[in-house]
């Protein structure tokens, strides 16, 4: 929208001639006419004026079939309900500087719950070529839930405990449990191996101590 100037206009004839002062009241009309068109234009071309008040434009008065017709930076936006259809490259949290908080971010395409900036559990949609759910602490992974070889793997780096509170812990399998050898199961009262306790049997055996 351009700025608006007012055109000059003729000083109006010294004169008493009556059909010089008729020639320039015409003339003055019609430069008066242009002008006001002109201000009209410049004013109500793009924006009607009549809806702009205290320099801000309220909400009943814009109706635009898309947000992209608004040409402009709209900066913060505090709403009270937003519904859409689709939103891309986004990034959405629950909470702005604060923890815990849960965040969706376009970066990475990864949804995350996080205790800390460090500490948190993440969807991650490409591991490998397969989602995996994974667990972060100190900003080191520390476990993951993957399909990766097209079975279920739980994997613990470090460790992984599996516990019931008050109850037992029961496995179901339509095949077989397996182990790399007996030896990988422990005793923790006696601090023997299934594999120990088995080669002690053996020698006993042999000895004829049984």
């Amino acid at each position: 929208m351009g700025i608006w100037k007012m055109s000059q206009l003729k000083a109006p004839p010294q004169t008493n001639d009556a059909g010089e002062l008729r020639e320039y009241i015409k003339y003055f009309s019609n430069q008066i006419a242009i002008m006001l068109k002109d201000l009209d234009f410049t004013l109500n071309g793009d924006i009607n004026f009549q809806n702009v008040k205290a320099k801000s434009i309220t909400a009943d008065r814009m109706n635009v079939k898309e947000l992209s017709a608004i040409a402009a930076d709209i900066g913060h936006i505090t709403a009270g309900l937003i519904e859409s259809i689709e939103i891309y490259g986004s990034y959405i949290a629950t909470s702005k500087d604060s923890f815990p908080r849960c965040e969706m971010s376009s970066t990475g395409n990864v949804f995350a719950a996080k205790s800390s900036a460090e500490h948190y559990i993440a969807i991650e949609p490409d591991y490998a070529g397969t989602p995996a759910l994974q667990f972060f602490f100190a900003g080191s992974e520390r476990g993951r839930l993957n399909d990766l070889t097209g079975t279920m793997e739980l994997t613990g780096v470090g460790g992984l405990i599996l516990g019931s509170a008050g109850g037992d812990i029961t496995m179901l399998p339509s095949g077989q449990v397996t182990l790399a050898n007996f030896y990988k199961l422990l005793n923790n009262s006696t601090g023997l191996s299934l594999g120990d306790e088995l080669d002690d049997i053996k020698d006993r055996l042999s000895a004829g101590g049984l």
